[in-house]
This record gives C-alpha cells, structure tokens and sequence, in this order.
C-alpha cells in the first residue's frame, strides 16, 4: 500500500526515544491527583488487579491497533486511517473518527493548559514561602482566590501554551527526541527524591497499606467501573496522540514489547505517585480529596507543616509542570502532523495555529470560573462541561468508533505478517480481545460513565 503524503515528519532515532515520547504523553496529572486515590479508597490491591486485568485485555489492544495501523500508514491519525479505509474497501468516512479525535485531543489539552497555569501559580507560591505554617482554611482560601478571580492565572497559562507551541514547532526526529532525553531523566530524579522525601518526613506505611492491602469489602460494581476508567484513561486512547507518534515508530522493532514497556512505566507512575501524595497527607490527618483538591489544598497544608515543605513542594509542581507540557505536545501532534502534511505548512507555523486555538479555549474555560459568571449552566462552569464532553463522551466514543474500525474493517494483513507459530498465537488472541472484548467495555464505560458524571 503506497501513501502519497505531503511531507516526512520523519521517524524515531529509536524505539527508546519512541518510547520515551509517548510515556510524556501518558505519564500526566492521572497518575497523581485521581488514580492512586481511586485505588486507596476502592480495596487497595483488588482494586490493582482490575486494573491491571483492563489494562491487559481492553485497553492495551487498543493501543496496540493504534500504533499498528500507524506504522503501516506513516502519516498523520485522519490520513492513516483514510488510508486504511481505502486500501481495505471500507466506508471513506472512516477518518471522521481520528478528525474527531484530534479535535477532543485539544479540548483536553485546553482543559489541561488551565490546570498548568494553576501549578506555574503554585511553583511561585510555595518557593516563596506563602504556605509556611498557614491554616487548612488560609490555603483553602487561597485556592478559592485563584479560581474566582483568574487574572492571576492568565500570565501563566500564556506563558504554558507558549512553550507547548515552541516544543511542538520542533522537529520530531531531532529537536524533539533532544529534549525528552533531557527532561525524563529529570522528572525521575525529582520523582525519586519527592518519593525519599515522603518516607523520611511522611506517613509512608500509611500510604503503603492504602495502595497495597488486600480489601474486598471495599471493593463494588462502581469500583469496577473507575478501574475501568482509569485503565482507559492510561493509554491516552481516543485523541489519536499515541498513533501520531507511533507514525514515526522505527521499523523492525516490536510494537507489542514497547507498549507493553509504556503500560508499566505508567503503572509504576501511578503507584510512585500515590505513595509520594498520600504519604505526605496522611501525615498530617487531614482527608486528602482528589484532583485540584489534593494537590492545591491538602498537598501544599502538608508541604507548608513539614521541614523543607517549600523545597519539595516546589519541586513536585515543577515536576507535574512539566508531565503536564509533554502530555499537551503530545495531544498537539495529531492536528500539527495533519497541517504539515494536508497543506504544507512550516511546523511552526502550523503549531502556532493549534496553540492559539487551545489558548482561546482555555481563556474561555478561565473566564468560566468567576463568580456568576455568563459562561455557568446548570451550577457547572464551562470548563466542567468540557471536562465531562471530552471525558466522559468524545474519548470513549472515539475509542469505541476507532474499535470497530480497527477489529472488522481492517483486513489481517493490514498488520504484518506473523511467520512462527508463536507469533500466530498471539495475533489469534490479541484480535479476538479487539474483537470481542474491548467494544463492549468501552461502550460499558461510555454509558455507565457518562451516566455517573451526570448524576454528582
């Protein structure tokens, strides 16, 4: 099959840099504020196995498709599967799904780009000691200050889309793979050091029995439902951001083993994590919520009543910071890939024009947080229906389109030939999970997640 495109992007130096560039992407504020407090409050480690078992038999085969049919097209998500569509004699409006999936790819990214221009806020708050020895109730207001009034959060979130649009404009097989080099050895040397910080000054057993002991009793059919969701949400699946990048995946190398590698290294991210924040918390008895809860209240209570709380803490909102900007780069490079190669545009210029429109959105999402402000409906701010839009309907809807697109419309030789026995084997099995397993649990969690958005 021959793919006239446009322009080469050009192609991974190596698996590892492959590597490397999708765990920017999956790696994010999930495995930090939601996942490992789903995980301490569902049954610890039945919760981890459910887990695990969606991670292995939904979730991973989908990714695995992605990046499959990616490699074959090497081209942007919307022409992979165009391509794909028209080699195989499928419907030629396939490619609606991964247009749709770019567009919910910066949705997220505008939702994601408020939540960072809140952790560039706090990198500057906790350095300069403002939360030293304060009440729950003075960070709580705090808090609450800078939602209500996002002046002070608008510089930053400019400034945090301006460097997503730098590092995006750069090219992917040199500039790109330079700079993920040098920023995940750092992040893991910052994970690293939070992670000793919290065993020496935090509640580490504490955190260790939420995470790890076994708890049926606290375990329910909506427990299962959020292993689900948080599996799904593992992988990044539904924004076609994994198969960008898989379109520049090196040749002759094992697309199964890489992601397979990419699903611990997320895993053990989360599990890092949630030792690092719970630990911190449980130290200082207070019931530590989840998502901008934790980490803009209870999280900078504890950093401000421990010794050295303001170096710690200003290291963990720079370490977040920046998974925050990897993953938004990621989530660009659907459209960018699709305007360098669809019309022809310098990647600058076509990185400038995706960060102006996430930038409008994310204005949009700030404004929505004042008080009574036009942009509330229904007692939800605007950038609270996005969250549910995007999370709750365009991810799974996009991932259960792309399902079906991938396990009936693709014929077999679409993913390569399978010569030993073995190989055969796996392939047998890996599309029978395609197939049969994978479409009904992502419409289980289409429905049922949805549902449950709507009912708190």
């Amino acid at each position: 099959m021959a793919l006239k495109k446009n322009k080469v992007q050009g192609i991974w130096s190596s698996r590892w840099t492959f590597l490397a560039a999708a765990t920017g992407l999956v790696v994010s504020l999930g495995n930090f504020w939601k996942a490992p407090q789903q995980l301490a409050a569902n049954g610890g480690a039945v919760y981890l196995v459910a887990y695990l078992v969606f991670l292995l038999l939904v979730v991973l085969p989908v990714a695995i498709a992605e990046v499959r049919i990616a490699v074959r097209a090497r081209a942007n998500p919307i022409h992979a599967v165009d391509q794909i569509a028209h080699f195989s004699g499928a419907f030629r409006h396939w490619s609606l799904v991964t247009q749709l999936a770019a567009l919910t790819a910066l949705l997220l990214a505008a939702n994601l780009g408020v939540v960072a221009s809140w952790l560039l806020t706090y990198i500057m708050k906790m350095s300069s000691g403002v939360m030293e020895a304060a009440s729950l109730d003075t960070i709580a207001g705090e808090f609450q200050r800078l939602l209500t009034s996002p002046e002070e959060a608008r510089g930053a979130h400019g400034f945090f889309v301006a460097l997503a649009v730098l590092l995006s404009s750069i090219s992917v097989n040199r500039g790109m793979a330079m700079v993920l080099r040098i920023l995940l050895p750092v992040l893991l040397l910052v994970m690293l050091s939070l992670l000793y910080f919290s065993y020496e000054l935090g509640d580490y057993g504490a955190a260790w029995r939420a995470l790890f002991d076994f708890r049926p009793g606290d375990f329910s059919w909506q427990a299962l439902l959020s292993a689900l969701q948080q599996a799904f949400y593992a992988l990044g699946l539904g924004t076609a951001a994994l198969m960008a990048y898989g379109a520049y995946f090196p040749s002759g190398r094992s697309i199964t083993r890489q992601l397979l590698a990419l699903a611990v290294i997320d895993t053990l991210a989360m599990l890092l994590g949630g030792l690092i924040l719970i630990a911190l918390v449980s130290d200082q008895h207070i019931v530590a919520g989840q998502g901008p809860a934790l980490l803009f209240i209870s999280l900078p209570y504890s950093f401000g009543n421990l010794a050295f709380g303001d170096i710690a803490g200003t290291g963990l909102y720079v370490l977040l910071s920046i998974l925050v900007l990897t993953t938004v780069v990621a989530l660009f490079e659907p459209v960018v890939a699709y305007l360098v190669e669809r019309w022809a545009l310098p990647r600058w210029v076509a990185a400038v024009a995706v960060g102006l429109s996430v930038f409008a959105v994310g204005e949009v999402s700030l404004a929505s947080l004042q008080v009574a402000s036009p942009l509330q409906w229904f007692s939800r701010t605007a950038m609270e229906w996005l969250d549910i839009a995007v999370a709750n309907i365009l991810l799974p809807m996009c991932a259960l389109c792309f399902v079906l697109f991938a396990a009936w419309r693709v014929p077999k030789n679409v993913y390569g030939g399978r010569e030993h026995w073995l190989e055969q084997g796996f392939f047998w099995l890996w599309l029978r999970m395609l197939r049969y397993i994978a479409p009904p649990a992502l419409f289980c969690l289409l429905s049922l997640g949805l549902y449950q958005r709507l009912q708190l």
